[in-house]
């Protein structure tokens, strides 16, 4: 099912009298995520931001782009209705940013192209989430299945792989796997390091590893 011209009319319809009233509370203060405007401060689910190439799915009125282009991000905000890139345009800030007129479920971008892409209730809450997430992780730089060196700040390098990838390394070392563990912290588990995961992301899936090896 082709949702993208019904959805299309729906938002070029609707955009005018809802940002009439949500736009004050979306465009309060930078970063404030979905219904309940949730500061980015207490989710510390984006990080920073600065030098990164960012991609918005379905902007709106551009409140989160024009945020993060303030805070030194590059930003492209994708939406689906003339209307809201219309809105978007007319409030833009000193920060330029591009806007593109696509769907999620079809990006016009070439692969590799973003260090970050987010929404919050966009693009992804209106396209079908098996063709719109491939085409998400199409476009960032690297995904799971392209883990080896990771550009850090100040020209540092971090490196990091695919489970596949560790037991090769470690096998090509000569050494015997006796284990993988993955460690779980208990719900509301504080992360002291880089606080970067959602609260309790670690305990619903793998953020770190243990591997136990040995010699033969």
């Amino acid at each position: 099912m082709d949702s993208v011209p019904a959805n299309r009319r729906l938002w070029n319809r609707i955009s005018s009298a809802y940002q009439h009233e949500h736009d004050p509370r979306i465009g309060a203060a930078p970063r404030l995520w979905g219904m309940y405007s949730i500061p980015d401060a207490h989710l510390n689910a984006l990080g920073d931001v600065t030098g990164k190439r960012v991609l918005e799915l379905g902007c709106g009125a551009g409140q989160w782009s024009r945020a993060l282009a303030a805070e030194g991000a590059t930003v492209v905000g994708l939406d689906l209705s003339e209307a809201q890139l219309a809105a978007a345009a007319h409030a833009m800030g000193a920060a330029r940013y591009p806007l593109v007129q696509g769907a999620a479920e079809r990006l016009p971008f070439a692969a590799d192209s973003f260090d970050l892409v987010f929404c919050d209730f966009g693009g992804l809450s209106w396209a079908p989430p098996h063709l719109a997430f491939p085409q998400a992780a199409r476009v960032l730089r690297q995904d799971y299945f392209g883990l080896d060196t990771i550009a850090e700040v100040d020209g540092a390098t971090s490196y990091q792989l695919t489970y596949g990838g560790w037991v090769k390394v470690l096998r090509g070392a000569g050494l015997v796997i006796d284990d993988l563990i993955e460690p779980r912290p208990e719900p509301a588990t504080p992360n002291g390091y880089n606080k970067t995961d959602p609260p309790d992301w670690a305990h619903r899936w793998p953020a770190e590893l243990l591997w136990v090896t040995r010699k033969p």
